[in-house]
């Protein structure tokens, strides 16, 4: 597939690495000289150097040929005007990354208005609900929910005293409802690992499990004896996001505090919040953090757009009885720092974008894509094309590929653990967990015979 990409910062370098090791043909519209010279020493891509709304330098990456539009530039309006500069040149497929909720809120406005925009991809929308299923499933340190919200892909962290921890994968099918859970990836000392039945769960180890939503509060013991329930919460920094996701909690009933040091913000949020509690002042002021009762907050979240503050706020809060810190980061080069400090949870909106961006380009009717920050894997929702390999036999009969795992089928609604006997009928949801060098074996299982190429 043809695709161009407008924007060569961490989300179109992504999706263009990504793209490119795919076997897609993709070229890259890009102004800044840096980010154009990044990309030309690190991808085999051909990339234009000048202005996304110039239909000159569209037509120099390729538009007249594209099958499909990234527009993922930073600014809102300059994706809106590619996409519809690229319906003008009969580009099938365009999709934009819109900040603004004026816009994503009413998807059909863009159509109505001549925009011609096919999918839009909200970072904050997508950031805010990551922190919401977090907040509201105890000891989670990773959500990502697939496209109906029946299945979800949950990770922890593993206490010592965890029930499930030393026992072995297969020592855990003799408890009741594993047949609503999977855990399909263990993350120890740094290496994603795909276990086996004999792999066994060690104390501290990150494990990823797929569970059926009606199964989760089942599960929740098994990994943490102690979850309780979020009471309060602690948010540094007011934007958009912030007072989005403070609104949200307010309706489920959370105490929230804010902690702004910009006066006119601090008014801002005080139009707009009804019972959180706002402080203006610095996050790294002890004092401060003590008068907002940091040792009783069940969760610190740090939202600000200053990176290096968000990281000592959090490692501060933490320090003074925060019982969990969530740190959002928009520059990818900083996931592997702030994980190695033994932070909670880190939020890459860039990253989560790559993700929901891919499900509307990969072939084999891909539901929905999943990627993790350090590792590249992916936990992939598919469907099962008619005459695919995948489908009409034993999945023991098949040459499923080294690094991968089938984690789930929905048959009939209802999710089910897949064993050697299982058979994948047509059209079926499948989800699995793939290591990056899996990933494109695994999509050609699932395409039927129309499709390959």
């Amino acid at each position: 597939m043809k695709i161009l990409i407008v924007g060569a910062g961490a989300v179109g370098f992504n999706l263009a690495k990504q793209l490119s090791k795919e076997g897609h043909d993709i070229s890259v519209v890009e102004k800044d000289p840096e980010l154009v010279k990044r990309i030309n020493e690190k991808l085999d891509v051909f990339v234009a150097s000048g202005s996304a709304s110039s239909p000159a330098i569209l037509e120099e990456a390729g538009i007249k040929n594209a099958d499909m539009i990234l527009a993922v530039t930073n600014s809102d309006e300059i994706n809106m005007v590619v996409c519809t500069l690229g319906h003008s040149y009969g580009v099938k497929t365009k999709i934009a990354r819109i900040r603004s909720p004026e816009f994503t809120d009413e998807k059909p406005f863009l159509h109505r208005n001549g925009f011609h925009i096919d999918h839009i991809v909200n970072p904050e929308k997508i950031t805010i609900n990551s922190i919401l299923n977090i907040i509201g499933t105890p000891g989670a340190i990773y959500v990502a929910d697939f496209t109906e919200g029946d299945i979800l892909l949950r990770g922890f962290s593993v206490p010592d005293d965890a029930p499930i921890a030393g026992k072995k994968l297969s020592e855990l099918r003799e408890i009741e409802a594993t047949d609503s859970f999977l855990i399909v990836a263990i993350q120890r000392n740094e290496e994603m690992v795909i276990p086996t039945g004999e792999t066994k769960i060690l104390p501290h180890d990150n494990i990823f499990v797929l569970v059926a939503r009606e199964a989760l509060p089942y599960f929740l013991p098994m990994v943490n004896r102690r979850a309780d329930e979020v009471e309060k919460v602690t948010i540094y920094g007011v934007n958009r996001a912030s007072l989005e996701l403070a609104k949200k909690l307010e309706d489920q009933k959370i105490g929230v505090t804010i902690i702004e040091s910009d006066k006119e913000k601090t008014q801002r949020a005080a139009t707009v919040l009804d019972k959180t509690i706002i402080l203006q002042g610095d996050a790294l002021d002890i004092d401060l953090l003590k008068e907002s009762s940091i040792d009783i907050v069940d969760f610190f979240v740090a939202l600000s757009e200053n990176e290096q503050t968000n990281i000592l706020s959090s490692l501060l809060a933490k320090r003074l009885g925060a019982k969990k810190a969530i740190v959002l980061t928009v520059d990818t080069a900083f996931v592997p720092i702030i994980n190695s400090l033994g932070m909670d949870i880190v939020i890459n909106p860039r990253l989560i974008t790559v993700g929901s961006i891919l499900q509307h380009i990969r072939r084999g009717h891909t539901l929905s894509v999943v990627k993790f920050h350090q590792s590249e894997a992916e936990a992939i929702e598919l469907i099962a094309e008619e005459g695919s390999k995948i489908v009409g036999k034993p999945l023991r009969d098949i040459s499923f590929p080294l690094g991968s795992i089938l984690g789930a089928i929905v048959r009939e609604g209802v999710m089910q653990i897949p064993t050697g006997k299982t058979v994948i009928n047509p059209d079926e949801r499948v989800i699995v967990f793939a290591l990056p060098n899996a990933i494109e074996k695994v999509h050609s299982l699932f395409i039927g015979k129309k499709d390959r190429t």
